[in-house]
């Protein structure tokens, strides 16, 4: 069996939905039975819009973001909304086997990527489109390259995390997130053409993949047509527009997505993509974690 180096996975599984695995507690608190998503020959990446980490951000937040990271156990969790960047440092300061990258360029809600330090190298970290970050409502995305290593092999994971512009009650909006879009698939077939691979986009992407409300209006054209470079995992999850299956359930909707370069659709075919619907454990998760579930992708490298 192929392993991970530095690795240390469960069966992957996903909480409350169709999981069959043996729960564990986390050692950080007291709390829910959360079984870990690990597996120890995958990745697995969570995208996750965490409301509460805010200016007013309470310990009970703090405690419970905690607690959920540290029994899930990810490889990376690519956070987006996060306001008081301190709060989310004081949280990855008691993950003794996490770091932080925090983006700098952000003007508010800050973008953060948590990675296992003990796994995953960062080599290079850039704020993508910072000095024409209009399109992308003042967040640039986040992008950091980590290199791991599969046996004696080394890999590159180029992992971007985004936060799009939101709403609809303008039509800038909508706009705006297509001209994100457009800007984000040039420059990702232009890193494709130096031969560049393994990106993973992932974020809010602040709309639905397909016209859920039948107006013909998309955001995404530019890399929904370019099918040979690039693939949404979570177009599956997307086209049910199903509340249980919802980013996003207070709508509902599917908000959070994860994109792939072709260099990676290999690893989709036998991966596992899933909402984990944390409000199933937390009858409080919504006024004190999120409006948003996390997302997970997980795949085994080639």
């Amino acid at each position: 069996m192929r392993r991970i180096r530095l690795f240390c996975l469960l069966p992957l599984v996903a909480v409350l939905f169709v999981t069959c695995a043996e729960p564990v507690i986390s050692s950080i608190s007291s709390g829910p039975r959360i079984p870990r998503i690990d597996d120890d020959t995958a990745i697995s990446i969570i995208t996750w819009n965490i409301r509460e980490i805010d200016a007013n951000v309470t310990q009970k937040t703090k405690d419970r973001v905690q607690l959920i990271m540290d029994s899930l156990d990810a490889d990376f969790y690519c956070l987006q909304e996060i306001e008081q960047k301190s709060a989310l440092q004081d949280i990855v300061d008691n993950l003794d086997r996490y770091s932080a990258i925090i983006s700098n360029e952000t003007r508010y809600d800050h973008l953060a990527i948590v990675y296992k330090n003990t796994s995953f190298l960062p080599v290079l970290t850039e704020d993508l489109f910072k000095n024409d970050d209009y399109n992308f409502a003042g967040r640039p995305p986040l992008m950091v390259n980590f290199v791991y290593s599969v046996g004696a092999d080394e890999h590159i994971l180029n992992l971007i995390d985004l936060h799009m512009k939101c709403c609809e009650a303008n039509p800038s909006d909508l706009e705006r997130r297509h001209a994100a879009t457009n800007m984000l698939q040039e420059w990702l077939r232009d890193k494709l053409a130096w031969g560049d691979s393994n990106f993973v986009v992932v974020g809010d992407w602040n709309d639905d993949i397909y016209d859920s409300d039948g107006s013909g209006e998309y955001a995404f054209e530019a890399l929904l047509e370019d099918p040979e470079n690039f693939y949404f995992v979570t177009d599956s999850l997307a086209a049910t527009g199903t509340a249980r299956n919802s980013s996003y359930p207070s709508w509902p909707s599917f908000l959070d997505n994860i994109l792939i370069s072709e260099s990676l659709f290999d690893e989709y075919k036998n991966s596992t993509v899933e909402v984990l619907r944390l409000d199933e454990v937390f009858g409080d998760y919504s006024s004190v974690v999120s409006d948003h579930r996390p997302v997970l992708w997980s795949f085994t490298p080639n």
